[in-house]
């Protein structure tokens, strides 16, 4: 299997910090190691040490290095503004932990092609037979994470609702179970992992916003930028219309819908004409 080959490349691959690795170009990084800052936590994407499948973005980072022929080592960050900085101190060559794209952060990072899609997500409870749509939650309490900007886009669309702000998701599901809120509103990958896990859940079939998860990269890292874009594209890619992308694979693999539209691989057949209704 594609990212179970990839592992013995790791090697001793390092947990925590290892040293400078002074904003390297692709062939430095091939003569050493790939050093990639990921996020611990944030399942199923973030690192997990002692789990069977320690991540998506784990997997995400083998299949890259197999790609480029190097092996990789972990750094483990807690938090994107850690990523960032250690990315700035040259510290790591790239950072990938559920980065959204946005506009401010292209001023001072070099940001990849997206590898997963995602938005806002709600979640209910399942016997809450209530709550439908947006405008449902009119008067209702609503948890919501500073972290995702979640709180000022419930002021926005959802001006009549009663605002709860938590610490993380943990906490605002927590309330919901305990019936404190009716409903929680965060990033809709992590709701839809919760609700996979626990049938008592129910996420809502709407979205306040889309995001795009990508890559950090040093500015300075030169052709670097390149070779990861073109490793996505690669992973991204189908044998024909009707065979999954290694990177759908991988989602599969932590029961994440693929979001992001695969690449057809050149030369492949069309996909065959629906028979007439």
């Amino acid at each position: 299997m594609m990212v179970s080959s990839a592992r013995w490349l790791v090697g001793f691959a390092c947990l925590g910090l290892a040293g400078a690795v002074v904003a390297r170009p692709l062939d430095k990084v091939k003569k050493d190691a790939l050093t990639v800052g990921i996020r611990v936590g944030s399942a199923p994407f973030g690192y997990n040490e002692t789990a069977e499948r320690k991540g998506l973005e784990y997997d995400l980072a083998a299949a890259i290095s197999e790609g480029l022929g190097c092996r990789f080592r972990v750094v483990t960050i807690p938090n994107q503004r850690d990523g960032e900085d250690k990315l700035l101190a040259d510290k790591v060559d790239l950072v990938i932990g559920t980065v959204k794209a946005a506009p401010e952060l292209k001023e001072r990072f070099s940001t990849s092609n997206p590898y997963f899609r995602t938005g806002l997500g709600i979640m209910v409870m399942r016997s809450n037979q209530s709550v439908f749509t947006l405008t449902d939650l009119n008067d209702r309490y609503v948890a919501a994470t500073p972290e995702t900007n979640a709180d000022k886009l419930i002021e926005s669309f959802l001006p009549k609702a009663k605002l709860e702000i938590v610490r993380n998701a943990a906490d605002g599901l927590a309330m919901l179970q305990k019936g404190d809120v009716e409903a929680v509103v965060h990033d809709r990958s992590t709701l839809q992992t919760e609700a996979t896990r626990n049938q008592a859940f129910r996420l809502l079939d709407v979205s306040l916003t889309e995001d795009s998860y990508v890559i950090l990269v040093n500015k300075k890292s030169g052709n670097l930028l390149d070779a990861i874009n073109g490793e996505i594209d690669r992973l991204r890619t189908a044998p024909s219309a009707e065979a999954v992308s290694p990177l759908a694979a991988l989602c599969a693999r932590y029961k994440l819908g693929m979001t992001i539209k695969p690449i057809i691989r050149a030369g492949a057949p069309p996909a065959p004409l629906a028979p007439p209704a």
